[in-house]
């Protein structure tokens, strides 16, 4: 996941009174698909052509970029290792780890979800001290027409026989 969408949707979460609109996490016992960082089948730069609506000052955009770049590692970190763990929680399901021992991997790697989280939440709040009140309700105006967009493509997604 690009720190440039993270950025935009943490911005979103705020404007739209907190946390509650966080990323969907896939089934833990999953395998992961996307590499990071690597947005297959998306238009680059997506995200920035969301933030060119928002008419981004020379000051906003560099600002922007001192945010991502501050919050890349971490995340990028807390991401590897949210992945490791759940690969590894795969492997114990379908190998000979006793039920205690899935049940303690679970919540360590729930532990790292929230790490994630947190550190997302903070360059949410980076990001968000950056834009002007009216660019934060256009952000949020943009970001709802996206969610909508995407659920309509989910609605309309063929179903699995």
């Amino acid at each position: 996941m690009s720190i440039r969408r993270i950025s935009a949707l943490a911005v979103l979460m705020l404007t739209l009174g907190g946390t509650a609109a966080v990323i969907a996490v896939p089934n833990p016992i999953e395998p992961e698909t996307i590499a990071q960082n690597e947005r297959p089948n998306r238009p680059a730069g997506k995200e920035n052509m969301m933030f060119e609506q928002l008419n981004l000052s020379a000051e906003q955009k560099q600002k922007m970029q001192g945010v991502r770049d501050r919050y890349k590692e971490q995340i990028s970190q807390r991401m590897q290792a949210v992945r490791q763990g759940r690969q590894e929680l795969q492997t114990m399901m379908s190998g000979t780890a006793n039920t205690s021992q899935i049940r303690d991997k679970h919540r360590q790697i729930m532990g790292l979800k929230q790490q994630l989280e947190e550190v997302k939440f903070e360059s949410m709040l980076a990001t968000r001290d950056i834009l002007t009140p009216s660019q934060r309700s256009q952000l949020s105006q943009l970001m709802q027409q996206r969610r909508e967009t995407a659920k309509n493509r989910m609605q309309n997604r063929p179903k699995p026989q």
